[in-house]
């Protein structure tokens, strides 16, 4: 079974004459282990197509489906608390709560919801994210490629069904964004994790196994780069 589903997605906003389609009846799946990327240039829709599988925003018409659920169906509460549980989100600005350390920070999707921290994985996280002797400063006292190591996980504390990166390497210097392209890699290596990857950056994109290519809000390609 795919991870994902999207199916025949569309997104318009306005009417009539100044009706912009955004995405235009979009489908493609997913399946478990994949890395994929998803670039586009600027209003070719990318952004638009990462809301609606993050749950962000709503689309006009058809379908996210994401382990057998169809998330365009859930409430608002249903839907928060699926993302919270289910969706591992990586943004180009971090969005750290900057009174939490990095441990607090990565342990947030669990406090939301009540459960116990369980030590060994947080500890051996930070181990794999090389953020050990940084667990317990604030995002003010780390550089921006440590905060989003710290990013990445609280994308992966909860085993997600899949990592949605949006631009995660757009605030970074070249060095620092390969460092976090090779982390990325390395968990969908290592862990099995699928991994969603919306970028404008064409070198970056070939780091994955996949790349779909946005254009005018439809697909114009969708190419596997390595058996």
């Amino acid at each position: 079974m795919a991870v994902l589903e999207v199916k025949e997605l569309t997104k318009e906003y306005g009417q009539g004459d100044s009706k912009v389609v955004a995405l235009d009846h979009v489908s493609f799946c997913v399946e478990r282990g994949e890395f994929v990327a998803i670039i586009g240039a600027s209003g070719s829709g990318k952004s638009t197509l990462m809301n609606m599988i993050g749950g962000i925003d709503n689309p006009t018409s058809g379908d996210v489906i994401i382990e057998g659920r169809n998330i365009s169906k859930m409430s608002e509460d249903e839907l928060a608390i699926f993302r919270r549980r289910n969706l591992g989100m990586i943004y180009q600005f971090y969005n750290l709560v900057p009174t939490l350390t990095a441990r607090e920070n990565i342990i947030l999707p669990w406090r939301l919801d009540g459960r116990k921290e369980n030590k060994e994985k947080v500890t051996e996280l930070l181990k794999v994210l090389g953020l050990t002797e940084r667990a317990e400063h604030l995002p003010s006292q780390m550089s921006g490629g440590q905060q989003q190591r710290v990013s990445i996980g609280r994308a992966l504390i909860n085993d997600p069904a899949f990592i949605l990166a949006d631009e995660p390497t757009g605030n970074l210097d070249s060095k620092t964004s390969a460092e976090i392209i090779d982390l990325l890699k390395y968990t969908n290596e290592q862990f099995n994790q699928t991994i969603l990857l919306i970028t404008h950056d064409e070198k970056i994109a070939l780091r994955a196994d996949r790349i779909i290519t946005i254009g005018d809000g439809k697909i114009i390609g969708d190419e596997v780069m390595k058996a």
